[in-house]
């Protein structure tokens, strides 16, 4: 992150920046009281709204018009924010244009509100004293890259036209990562980027939900009930208890008021009062990748009443089960794939059928479906009252197989993914008997570097630069200033570098990549990959604290801290700075020495929720499943480690 802001304090320095992009599709020229730190709102200024006669409005702002010399309702503002929860986000209403108005980006001016003259600045302005705290000398300090290196890496950033930062999700499973993504898209937005083809944020482009949104339509539909698994392991693996362990009793209290607060404010799911008795894991080896996953094995999965696991493999889950439900291959079944970073649409055909009583997905959800329809007629379960986003809906289990298979018309996946293609915009429109002739079929609408707006991918960025249509945030633009109360206190109203946490006691930072092949165990026998490891589980340690500690290069290691200890092979690399030592997750505990216990068993990291991550009703940060939830946290703690010499087993 400290590069990052050193990188902007270059471009704002040296000027590279792309002004008339900044005033037309960004925050930036907002005006902000500088008693309170708050956006200038209508609500402020007037009882009475401008717009329609009714309350002034929260979600109406203001920018510094240069050529009359007065503030000015700023264009796509005042869009009426989505109750807390709905899967819809805020919808925005009128343009971008700017049409004669000109927004200050710089300045200090006096407006009369409600409350008497107050002084106001733009987030422009916020900006550049913000990356005042981050020059190149101060920045590598902390990340260790030269202050001439970080002005030339700026430099030519600012001069590329495109320029393009691409990344993974790597980002995410940090405590400070959402400050890290909205650095990166800062460097871009000032440098008039994001949205352009062949530059901006490449991360993901989502899909359409037209499909899966024609399904749940066909019938009664159902409710999403989908759990972030930050909180729920936070409430049902006691994560207060976890952190004062770990970070110590201020850093456990301050956790958990924010987390309560969040819970009693009723915007946020109570999971601690939905008891868990049986859990069904379906297309993920959760016992295995879970951040703090021996503890949570331990503390929360044993006390499971029963565990039914589909898989196509025997990892730990499936170990920890009572019922394993073998699930075909990738290449035992038929299949529908979407990937954005290409322009095709593919359907994968069986090269072989399912081996011994293994069979697809669906085929299974189909038999679950049928049997629970069957027990709840043979048992006379009458139909109970649920929800559906707030409104009341009898569920009827006699007619979940009814349901899952939309009377009747789907009885197999093929006609699954003919569903999908049918409803799915920009898909060719042909049966999956020909989409699977050819294999690989072209898209609509993704010619262009940037898919258009008839592709079956998201096109937010699309419609704001080019359409100029507001974007789904509170102030409808591409949003770098957030001022709600608890960005306040936390000083992250915009991004800023923050200290990884450490444990007391244990000096060696770790880091954690994202293994393809062990993470999906799709690929976990697939022969190229395999051939990129030891054939056991490593660690990659510098050479420096590998000598001090006795290892050499092969030697197995036990990598420990106050959670807990692991046994890997040492894999020495000067490509480790000192301090530091890396490791990709998603190694099964069963290819462990040492007790069967993978990296997890260090991750002491898993209850940390940061108080940011749990604010609703904030226009676009807000609860949604899906959308905005915390994360799991894999790399902020510290650990050490030491030659592991293995007891011979006497005979």
């Amino acid at each position: 992150i400290a590069l990052a802001m050193a990188m902007v304090q270059v471009l704002l320095t040296d000027d590279l920046i792309d002004r008339d992009y900044i005033r037309e599709q960004t925050d930036l020229p907002f005006l902000v009281r500088m008693d309170n730190d708050r956006f200038l709102r209508e609500s402020d200024i007037v009882t009475t709204s401008a717009v329609d006669g009714g309350k002034s409005r929260d979600n109406l702002f203001y920018v510094w018009d240069e050529m009359t010399g007065d503030r000015a309702v700023a264009p796509g503002t005042g869009a009426p924010p989505p109750p807390p929860g709905s899967p819809v986000p805020v919808i925005p209403a009128g343009t971008l244009a700017l049409g004669d108005l000109r927004p200050a980006l710089e300045g200090a001016w006096t407006v009369t509100t409600l409350q008497g003259p107050v002084q106001v600045t733009t987030v422009f302005e916020l900006v550049k004293r913000r990356a005042a705290d981050f020059t190149p000398e101060e920045a590598s300090a902390l990340c260790g890259v030269h202050p001439d290196n970080i002005r030339q890496a700026a430099r030519i950033f600012g001069q590329a036209k495109p320029a393009m930062i691409f990344t993974g999700y790597r980002m995410c499973k940090r405590l400070q990562g959402d400050l890290l993504q909205r650095a990166f898209m800062l460097l871009l937005s000032l440098t008039g980027n994001l949205g352009k083809a062949g530059g901006g944020f490449q991360l993901e482009n989502l899909g359409s939900t037209d499909s899966q949104i024609g399904f749940m339509l066909a019938g009664l539909p159902p409710t999403l009930r989908v759990a972030t698994l930050a909180r729920w392991d936070y409430v049902h693996s006691d994560g207060k208890g976890l952190n004062e362990k770990i970070y110590g009793k201020a850093v456990a209290e301050k956790v958990d008021r924010y987390f309560q607060e969040s819970v009693r404010s009723g915007a946020w799911p109570d999971y601690a009062a939905t008891p868990w008795k049986m859990g069904i894991f379906a297309g993920s080896n959760t016992a295995n990748w879970r951040s703090g996953g021996g503890r949570w094995r331990e503390t929360t999965m044993a006390k499971l009443d029963t565990i039914v696991t589909m898989a196509p493999d025997m990892g730990i889950t499936a170990l920890y089960s009572d019922y394993v439900l073998p699930i075909a291959h990738h290449y035992e079944r038929q299949d529908y794939m979407l990937e954005a970073r290409t322009p095709y649409v593919q359907v994968l055909d069986a090269a072989v059928p399912p081996l011994g009583e293994s069979m697809d997905d669906w085929h299974a959800l189909n038999r679950l479906a049928a049997a629970i329809a069957e027990r709840a007629r043979v048992r006379g379960i009458a139909p109970i009252a649920d929800s559906f986003f707030g409104q009341p809906v009898p569920r009827d289990f006699t007619r979940y197989h009814d349901l899952f298979t939309m009377g009747g018309q789907i009885k197999d996946t093929k006609d699954v993914i003919q569903f999908l293609i049918d409803k799915d915009p920009g898909v060719p429109k042909v049966s999956f008997d020909e989409m699977r002739s050819k294999g690989l079929m072209r898209n609509d609408d993704t010619d262009r570097v940037i898919y258009g707006p008839k592709a079956p991918y998201g096109s937010v960025m699309l419609r704001g630069v080019e359409r100029l249509e507001p974007y789904p945030t509170l102030t409808g633009r591409q949003q770098f200033y957030v001022d709600h109360p608890w960005f306040l206190e936390e000083d992250e109203q915009l991004p800023r570098h923050k200290d990884p946490m450490k444990i007391d006691g244990y000096p060696l930072q770790m880091l954690m990549g994202h293994l393809r092949h062990g993470i999906h165990t799709m690929w976990a026998d697939d022969a190229l990959l395999l051939s990129l490891r030891r054939g056991e589980p490593d660690i990659y340690v510098n050479p420096a604290d590998a000598k001090k500690r006795g290892v050499a290069d092969g030697d197995l290691i036990r990598i420990f801290n106050s959670m807990g200890s692991f046994v890997a092979m040492a894999h020495i690399t000067s490509s480790m700075q000192p301090g530091m030592i890396y490791m990709y997750h998603g190694w099964d505990p069963l290819l462990f020495r040492g007790g069967r216990q993978n990296f997890s068993a260090v991750v002491a990291s898993s209850a940390l929720i940061k108080p940011t991550a749990l604010v609703s009703g904030y226009g676009h940060i807000t609860y949604r499943a899906l959308a905005f939830e915390p994360n799991s946290t894999f790399q902020d703690f510290t650990c050490d480690f030491e030659r592991y010499v293995e007891a011979k087993v006497s005979s």
